[in-house]
């Protein structure tokens, strides 16, 4: 509680500063990592970019690990304190982020500055990169992107343009990164397929590991989806000791769209329906919930088919409806007739239009 409360006053008091600060200038958080050998930082920018057009979200926000090696003076012990005042800077190729503030018990806050390198911004123009702004700048210095980077790029084929420069920061994507992927069975990659590999964080052991499960010749933009949608290993593992073998890479992406678990499967068959993969991706899709059916089963409408409970879900004939139905003097109306009612409109003759 009294780190807590350490850490609350402390933003508060830099939040005060920052209000009036330029947009190099801004608020810093961070905890430090569970093996103790890295900061999770959360850096926090006014809204001068966003006055300019540029919009909110990465802008104003931006969280990223740094390794305690990678800053002068800050010490584990720092960190670690019950109390400590900091100040410890980070320099990167794109510029130095310099920060003040104070930790307790591995959390701390306070202000930072951001002075962008004017070298950096000269080499990137004689590589025809020119105009970056402030926030891409940052992103630049805590991704520690390097010019160098570009021409490896360019060596391996790709001809990146401004925009893509950032995606290639702010997704980590260079040559080593393009080069693994390649032995991995996935050359010649655009650069939008790097950024989606990227971001659904495929690598070795998600490749070899869907690999082991039987899926062997998925393309890329298919694996990129699978990844990205969180269709794991793990998940495809967890789904098999469920009771679903064989799951082609469509029905195991399907099940993943309906948010389907193998709690959800038990609570399923505890009800009485023993589904295949196309059943319960119907069920999570259209959000035939366990607990709906407990609700009709309460309500009289027991031993409905999956179809049927399909069926009613598309065209809204939910327990809220009948009840709805029911206080109108309608009790006890069949599914089949409750679902035409629906499509046809003339429920509202029978409900007054609510």
């Amino acid at each position: 509680m009294k780190t807590a409360l350490l850490i609350l006053l402390a933003v508060a008091i830099c939040f005060t500063v920052y209000a009036a600060s330029d947009s190099r200038n801004g608020v810093w958080t961070a905890e430090l990592n569970t093996d103790g050998s890295a900061l999770q930082v959360t850096l926090f920018r006014g809204n001068h970019d966003s006055e300019r057009g540029l919009g909110r979200g990465m802008n104003n926000v931006m969280g990223f690990e740094l390794s305690l090696g990678s800053l002068t003076g800050l010490t584990a012990a720092d960190i670690k304190s019950t109390a400590a005042n900091v100040q410890f800077s980070m320099s990167r190729p794109a510029g130095k982020i310099s920060f003040e503030g104070r930790f307790s018990d591995g959390n701390g806050a306070g202000n930072f500055k951001f002075a962008p390198s004017d070298a950096f911004v000269r080499e990137m123009a004689t590589l025809g990169y020119t105009g970056f702004k402030d926030d891409e700048l940052l992103v630049f210095a805590t991704t520690d992107f390097t010019p160098q980077t570009v021409r490896d790029l360019r060596a391996l084929g790709y001809q990146p343009t401004q925009k893509e420069i950032i995606e290639a920061a702010i997704f980590r994507i260079d040559a080593n990164a393009i080069r693994e992927l390649a032995r991995l069975g996935y050359p010649n990659l655009t650069f939008r397929e790097l950024v989606n590999f990227r971001v659904g964080n495929v690598n070795a052991a998600f490749v070899n590991g869907m690999r082991e499960l039987g899926y062997t010749d998925i393309s890329a933009h298919k694996l990129a989806n699978l990844a990205i949608l969180g269709v794991t290993p793990a998940y495809v593992r967890e789904l098999r000791a469920a009771g679903l073998k064989d799951l082609s890479a469509h029905e195991a992406e399907q099940l993943r769209i309906g948010n389907i678990t193998p709690a959800k499967i038990t609570e399923y068959k505890r009800l009485g329906y023993t589904l295949d993969a196309h059943e319960l991706s119907e069920f999570g899709i259209q959000g035939v919930t366990p607990k709906t059916i407990e609700e009709l089963n309460a309500m009289g409408y027991g031993h409905l088919t999956a179809h049927q409970l399909v069926e009613m879900r598309i065209f809204g004939v939910t327990p809220d409806y009948i009840r709805k139905v029911e206080a109108n003097g309608y009790k006890g109306v069949p599914v089949e007739k409750l679902i035409k009612l629906r499509m046809s409109g003339a429920d509202e003759l029978m409900t007054g239009g609510k």
